[in-house]
């Protein structure tokens, strides 16, 4: 029996099965894609849209982002190392605030760049997969401070937290919630008599996490402690530190993540001084009322290696990474040495136009952001 087609008959998709198509694309098609209609291009812009491509995106191997250091006229220089291996190139934001250093921060498809100038800092949120950037509101300047960026899905929002310190103790917490658009004050509550490193903060399952150091009555009561702010709550707790033999000192940017769990990564020197093990430490909560509810356990031991620890390693995708400084920085070249966590093999991959390391991180793309007017 023969189909008959009407003359008139157009075949389409239901909007539901479109959507979920569109969910699956890349974030650089879906720019494109904007063109299509005007149906489209608002679609890409809700809230709903943008929060379940994000949770597509977090589901696959995340990319890897080398913030690199290429000489003082340019101080701020983002590499991105692909699924592929490949690296690239991010096209740098241009703005226009004069600064001498930069850090960056990463969470869910957004980076919190920080540019710290002589007398003065500023925040900025920059999503370089689709190119828009605001600047946040500036916060209160108090001398020495520390700073967590992070995302929660159970408020659906990104926050930056500034630890304002007087003499080396948390003493005023602000928070910036980027559905907000402010800055507001949070209570110290567990952080009073508390220190906190400098570097440490790393955002893992809807919190951030410091270094911190607990003070005591005497000077040798002080002790180790791992500081969690609760990014959907806005409440700090404090968690015991693992027996490893490590200072705060010691402790700047070893915190990572694994599995979706909070981590540390511990060297050890063996042998001689040039050779090192890495320690794999994760935290494991329990819900069992007759059991601690913190406990940390070494998972893994790398074998002696010669590459000494360098700033901030991380975990990314089974593979424990850090960077190698260069002593020739002019070659623009980094240096990055991979750990394979299943096979304990050791790999140096050459990142080419990219000059020393000053930190490394996890990005996936996103589309955050793009509802928002570009600065």
């Amino acid at each position: 029996m023969e189909q008959t087609v009407m003359e008139n008959e157009v075949s389409y998709l239901p909007p539901g099965i479109i959507r979920n198509i569109l969910l699956r694309l890349s974030v650089k098609s879906l720019i494109r894609f904007q063109r299509v209609c005007k149906d489209w291009k608002n679609l890409f812009k809700t809230p709903s849209f943008i929060a379940d491509h994000l949770h597509r995106s977090t589901q696959k191997s995340p990319l890897l982002v080398v913030d690199s250091i290429i000489c003082r006229s340019n101080p701020w220089r983002l590499c991105l190392l692909n699924r592929e291996m490949q690296a690239l190139e991010f096209q740098n934001t241009h703005i226009t605030n004069s600064f001498t250093s930069s850090r960056v921060y990463s969470s869910y498809g957004l980076l919190c760049v920080e540019l710290i100038g002589r007398y003065q800092h500023s925040f900025w949120l920059w999503n370089p997969c689709i190119r828009k950037l605001i600047q946040v509101p500036k916060p209160l300047d108090r001398g020495k401070y520390s700073v967590g960026f992070g995302f929660s899905p159970i408020v659906n929002d990104y926050k930056i937290v500034q630890l304002c310190m007087s003499d080396d103790l948390v003493d005023q917490v602000e928070v910036y919630a980027l559905r907000e658009g402010l800055w507001r004050a949070v209570e110290l509550r567990d952080l009073e008599g508390v220190s906190v490193s400098g570097r440490s903060a790393v955002t893992c399952n809807g919190a951030i996490f410091w270094f911190g150091l607990k003070e005591g009555e005497e000077e040798e009561d002080c002790e180790l402690v791992i500081v969690s702010f609760d990014i959907a709550m806005e409440v700090f707790t404090l968690i015991p530190f693992p027996n490893i033999p490590l200072t705060l000192e010691s402790c700047f940017d070893r915190l990572t993540m694994y599995q979706n769990k909070l981590a540390m990564l511990a060297p050890t020197v063996v042998g001689n001084p040039e050779s090192y093990l890495i320690d794999l430490w994760v935290l494991e909560e329990s819900t069992d009322p007759s059991k601690e509810r913190w406990s940390w356990t070494k998972l893994y031991t790398s074998r002696p290696n010669p590459y000494r620890f360098s700033i901030s390693p991380i975990v990314w995708r089974n593979e424990i990474v850090c960077s190698l400084n260069s002593s020739k920085p002019e070659n623009h070249e980094a240096k990055v040495v991979f750990c394979n966590i299943t096979t304990d093999e050791f790999k140096v991959f050459t990142i080419p136009k990219c000059g020393n390391s000053s930190q490394m991180f996890d990005y996936v793309e996103s589309l955050v952001l793009l509802d928002r007017i570009e600065v």
